[in-house]
């Protein structure tokens, strides 16, 4: 694993640690969309102070998938609206089974996203990029078409796309499909995964995808 120390990462991005996870603000005109919502508030909160972010400034969270690692701080966004991909919605409801030792859940009302429908943020385009393979409703976000937020739906390794981490996929032959489904995506110029950094080359990342 390779996460981020808590700090900016270009003018309007910022990571946040979380332990063994990054989830990520981007600034928007006036407020900010978080991708992903950590741990847990207690992890979250004094990240957030060194940050100088407000988390009341946040207008949104997208949640990549509904693992606790990924949706444990999301009450300190109070004020945000939450979406999730449609199909993460059977992981909640218990319609599909996370796994034997996990229980997914996510206790606010939210938005779901449909593959490929975008949601605007103060500006700010995301669409949703639906990525089965970790969860069945995983999902990355493109953020007016040149940011990626992945959460946990491919690993980075010396700059290179690789598939998650086995014991944590529920589906590893459909992760493939996806990050082949991911490598044709035009225009993105940077991934942000939630254990594993970020890339500020998209081509090079998935050109073992494209072949």
């Amino acid at each position: 694993m390779n996460i981020i120390k808590t700090g900016e990462i270009s003018d309007n991005i910022f990571a946040v640690s979380n332990g063994q996870v990054n989830f990520y603000l981007y600034k928007t005109d006036a407020k900010y969309i978080a991708f992903d919502a950590g741990n847990s508030e207690k992890a979250s909160l004094p990240e957030l102070g060194k940050l100088k972010i407000d988390p009341g400034d946040v207008a949104a969270v997208f949640l990549t998938h509904t693992d606790s690692d990924h949706v444990g701080g999301i009450g300190l966004f109070g004020n945000a609206k939450i979406y999730i991909s449609a199909p993460e919605e059977r992981v909640i409801d218990g319609s599909v089974k996370r796994a034997f030792f996990m229980k997914n859940k996510l206790d606010r009302p939210y938005i779901t996203l449909a593959d490929g429908e975008s949601a605007d943020i103060g500006g700010a385009s995301v669409k949703c990029i639906i990525t089965p393979g970790h969860t069945p409703g995983s999902a990355c976000y493109a953020v007016n078409g040149k940011h990626l937020f992945s959460g946990d739906n491919f690993g980075l390794k010396n700059g290179r796309a690789t598939l998650f981490i086995a014991l944590f996929n529920m589906d590893g032959n459909e992760q493939k499909k996806s990050i082949k489904k991911i490598s044709a995506l035009q225009g993105i110029e940077a991934v942000f995964t939630g254990h594993h950094g970020h890339s500020g080359n998209f081509d090079e990342a998935f050109a073992d995808w494209r072949r």
